[in-house]
């Protein structure tokens, strides 16, 4: 690479060229942006892809302005050494797709999958079948009557249970695996270095880095991310403008199951699982038996 972005060494953490990069096109706000995926390819890396986007070497690749100039601007070594110092100093983790541990279920998410995660936990959890329970962040008394069975059943019948780190029913499914001492998967849209909701024998995963600031951008994307780390999809209570029914509609398009509860027809808390119902190829989950057998 060239000399803005070095290998960097922190207290106790040394990364590679790859991982740099990978980091620095993170602190640019790249993550996940399909040309920037096309050019790390065609350039045989994330590191050959950095440097020539700083050297002026990239017109032949289909990258906006607006990218162009984020990498140059943002994606440096001062930047990555800062991130870096913060990832030690909480004891996060950073995975990328040539570790070992990376999920190779966000392969699913093709030109958009991020080029690097951080973890706060056990990242072993994020390779064993997980289903995402999610929903609206007020939800009725039924919801969360709903919210709690699902998540404490089948965290019982050994799934691990994925979840945004938002309220409402996010929270109920996170709580529900803890109060059975299962495994979960925390999907934060903010950096982990911010307050949320975790499982205790569980793991956090978040595409931005320490210190990022949280943008609409980056609260889609978790949705995604969700989706796309998780074997099946439930959603317990959502209304019509919901971001739970993007994680569905994105698992949907990934070909895997969904499933969602069915509410009072009259209830706007279930307006959102009703409309998929109708225009998705989409499960009714009545029992936990239902959630259970969802494929």
């Amino acid at each position: 690479m060239t000399s803005s972005l070095p290998t960097i060494a922190t207290t106790s953490t040394r990364v590679d060229d790859d991982t740099a990069a990978r980091v620095a096109l993170a602190c640019a706000g790249v993550s996940g942006e399909p040309s920037v995926h096309v050019g790390i390819h065609a350039l045989g890396g994330a590191a050959q892809f950095v440097a020539a986007v700083h050297a002026g070497n990239d017109q032949a690749l289909a990258l906006s302005n607006l990218v162009r100039q984020r990498i140059r601007a943002f994606a440096i070594g001062s930047r990555v050494a800062r991130v870096l110092e913060g990832t030690a100093a909480h004891g996060f983790g950073i995975l990328t797709p040539e570790c070992e541990l990376w999920p190779t279920q966000l392969e699913s998410l093709r030109g958009i999958a991020p080029t690097v995660l951080w973890v706060d936990g056990d990242p072993g959890i994020l390779l064993n079948p997980s289903v995402a329970l999610t929903g609206t962040a007020s939800p009725t008394g039924y919801g969360i009557h709903m919210g709690i069975e699902l998540s404490t059943g089948l965290a019982q019948r050994g799934w691990v249970i994925a979840a945004g780190a938002g309220s409402g029913i996010d929270q109920l499914a996170l709580r529900g695996a803890d109060a059975m001492r299962g495994r979960g998967i925390t999907v934060a849209a903010a950096s982990l270095d911010k307050p949320r909701n975790r499982v205790t024998k569980g793991v956090a995963v978040s595409e931005l880095p320490p210190g990022g600031q949280l943008t609409v951008r980056a609260q889609r994307r978790a949705k995604y991310l969700l989706a796309a780390l998780t074997v099946k999809t439930i959603v317990v209570e959502a209304g019509l403008s919901s971001g739970a029914l993007r994680t569905a509609e994105a698992a949907h398009a990934m070909d895997r199951p969904v499933g969602v509860v069915p509410g009072p027809i009259t209830s706007p808390f279930s307006a959102g699982c009703h409309r998929l119902a109708q225009q998705h190829y989409v499960s009714l989950v009545t029992s936990i038996k239902d959630a259970d057998r969802l494929r």
